[in-house]
């Protein structure tokens, strides 16, 4: 299946500092509201790459599907977005026959997302509450890559040209609740 995704994590937190009213330090009441009330969240999202598969750049079986022949592994040990396999495991079958490449024999790059949240909550009144917060999506800018050009014969074939994800993105907010 090319939804086969060998391991996946995801994982919510969130971690209340230890300051203000009713906590470890600096608890005196005169600072609790500046310095109390202070929470940092995120999701992190940590998984294995998903299968594709290997064709051709220009068909052989007169408009059917072309799939290569392959003759090694085709995972590199080291690969990176320049050169993601080794195209020159994979070579056009003779015409009117079909290759011997199955389905999903290698697998894209993997995925990291870290989502961050900074949070305050006050209490301003005994029913009127506020809370600000700072998210930040992909907090860490990672790029996660997209498939690489898996069509032998591409000039682009083995490469990666694309993004799945977008840049950091942050977001202020505030809320009263009352």
């Amino acid at each position: 299946s090319g939804f086969d995704v060998k391991q996946r994590f995801v994982g919510s937190w969130v971690y209340e500092l230890p300051f203000g009213s009713g906590k470890r330090w600096l608890n005196g009441e005169s600072v609790s509201r500046l310095i109390g009330g202070w929470q940092v969240a995120g999701i992190t999202t940590l998984s294995t790459g998903r299968p594709y598969s290997v064709t051709l750049n220009q068909g052989v079986n007169n408009g059917a599907p072309s799939w290569p022949n392959r003759f090694c592994d085709g995972n590199l040990s080291n690969p990176d977005p320049a050169l993601w396999f080794n195209t020159q495991c994979f070579v056009a079958p003779p015409a009117n026959t079909y290759g011997n490449v199955a389905r999903g024999v290698l697998y894209g790059p993997s995925t990291v997302d870290w989502d961050l949240s900074l949070v305050k909550n006050t209490v301003i009144r005994e029913r009127l509450r506020a809370q600000i917060r700072l998210d930040a999506f992909n907090a860490f800018n990672t790029p996660n890559f997209g498939f690489p050009n898996a069509a032998i014969g591409s000039p682009l074939a083995g490469r990666i040209t694309s993004t799945i994800n977008d840049n950091r993105d942050l977001q202020l907010a505030l809320r009263l609740e009352f």
